[in-house]
């Protein structure tokens, strides 16, 4: 062992001396120095390509763009067929007059056929969602009222000490034993 380190280093050092000099493939195979590029064998198939490319796979690289595009275009085909006949057949809304006793309804109020569609069929409208929201406020309001009597109703009670805190029950007198109050000295 110590006599590899001693040759290794031996020729390590005659390495750094001469550089240039290449004749040496003893030097070259006892240093730890990096291979260069123009010492590897290479061997050359016809037509001067090399023969064997070792690279890493990319098979699962491919699998997935293929899946992605797969079914971007499995929706989207689709999808842009349908918003094509609709902005080709039905068209935006247009603004007209609207009769004194008539009231829109609110998916009325958007321009475009599918985000009236999406406004009736899948949003609620704003007058649900405003009572939604008041229905909130009001449980709140109740649950801040109900919180408020009962700090009002501890205070009474702290008061006048009639709360659970000062009842507390005392146990049969039949219960307790007394032999040993008869006799003190035994």
């Amino acid at each position: 062992m110590v006599a590899m380190s001693a040759l290794r280093a031996a020729a390590a050092f005659t390495a750094r001396l001469n550089p240039l000099n290449r004749a040496s493939q003893a030097s070259q195979l006892l240093s730890r120095a990096v291979v260069r590029s123009e010492q590897v064998a290479v061997r050359y198939g016809s037509h001067g390509k090399r023969m064997f490319i070792i690279k890493p796979t990319d098979f699962y690289d491919r699998r997935f763009l293929n899946l992605m595009k797969y079914y971007i275009l499995l929706t989207g085909i689709p999808v842009a067929a349908f918003v094509t006949f609709v902005n080709v057949f039905i068209g935006e809304a247009e603004l007209a007059d609207v009769p004194e006793d008539y009231d829109p309804e609110h998916w009325e109020y958007y321009k475009h056929p599918i985000t009236r569609w999406i406004a009736r069929n899948i949003y609620d409208s704003p007058v649900k969602d405003y009572e939604k929201m008041m229905a909130l406020v009001q449980i709140e309001a109740e649950k801040a009222q109900m919180r408020q009597k009962q700090l009002e109703v501890r205070k009474h009670m702290r008061e006048k000490g009639d709360g659970p805190w000062f009842h507390v029950e005392t146990l049969d007198k039949n219960l307790i034993y007394q032999g040993h109050k008869a006799t003190p000295d035994d």
